[in-house]
């Protein structure tokens, strides 16, 4: 009994639902250290909003290419679908602002989330 108890017990963390809030910042400056694109992903979208307020976060995938560029804070980001162009422009090095624009998203394949942002806004 004792046995099972323990078996139990060291499973339960395995069986939890993982955070879907990424870290980071909401709004900063920071340096280019790489980017990168995935082409044709699935990715959930939701609001940072409904995840702060405690309502249910209901995860619906799609696919899309999804942008990511990783700062010198070590955090990845994906950059917004609406900043393409900025995204085409980066260097490594390169100083970029930047702000959540309230999305978090998580991939389908691994489970990461990620804090969506703008480039080149504070």
């Amino acid at each position: 009994m004792n046995f099972l108890l323990l078996v139990f017990l060291c499973f339960l963390p395995a069986c939890e639902n993982p955070s879907l809030d990424p870290g980071g910042q909401e709004r900063g400056k920071g340096k280019v250290v790489d980017f990168s694109l995935e082409p044709n992903i699935r990715v959930a979208l939701y609001l940072e909003v409904d995840l702060k307020s405690g309502k249910k976060t209901e995860l619906n995938y799609g696919a899309m290419d999804a942008y990511f560029v990783t700062l010198d804070d070590n955090i990845t980001y994906m950059v917004d679908w609406n900043d393409i162009e900025d995204f085409k422009s980066l260097k490594k090095g390169q100083e970029v602002p930047y702000r959540s624009n309230g999305y978090f998203a998580r991939l389908e394949k691994n489970g990461k989330v990620f804090r969506v942002i703008r480039l080149n806004e504070i």
